[in-house]
């Protein structure tokens, strides 16, 4: 199913998420050091992750859609992201591991994909367009980075 223009912005920002993960998939595979991989994680984090996370946990929430009948998806979608919040905050606070970092862009993948397959669908499908449109307004002006400008390119 086409996605909605009024995701689009969350949609760009999956795309980007998913570009993190092929280059840590990469990074990985050249056994690249994984103190820059670590690094690499935080600064995607704190420049674009960490306010998508709280944008979904806030604007995709049924009581916000007045779709109550998205709250199993919703729940499943918080799950993950308090589970990658864990392991990022394990990577915060241990020296970096590779199986740490691998646990991480799995994790992140993972959300994503249910997240464009299942839950945006179900939404597009349940959420009046008038509710659409405000929740594409509220997401306005978030960032979309471009995770492979990062200036160590561990995964060459």
């Amino acid at each position: 199913m086409k996605r909605d223009v009024h995701l689009h912005v969350l949609s760009r920002q999956h795309h980007n998420g998913l570009m993190a993960v092929l280059l840590l998939k990469k990074g990985v595979a050249k056994q690249a050091d994984p103190s820059v991989m670590k690094d690499f994680i935080l600064h995607q984090w704190e420049n674009e992750l960490e306010r998508h996370f709280i944008t979904e946990e806030t604007l995709l929430h049924p009581g916000q859609l007045y779709a109550p009948q998205l709250r199993t998806l919703y729940d499943r979608m918080k799950k993950e992201h308090d589970t990658i919040r864990n392991i990022l905050y394990h990577l915060k606070s241990l020296p970096a591991a590779t199986l740490q970092i691998r646990s991480f862009y799995e994790l992140l993948e993972q959300n994503i994909r249910f997240e464009e397959r299942e839950f945006f669908e179900q939404i597009q499908q349940t959420v009046t367009p008038s509710i659409l449109a405000l929740l594409g307004k509220k997401s306005e002006g978030l960032p979309v980075g471009s995770c492979d400008l990062y200036p160590v390119k561990f995964w060459e």
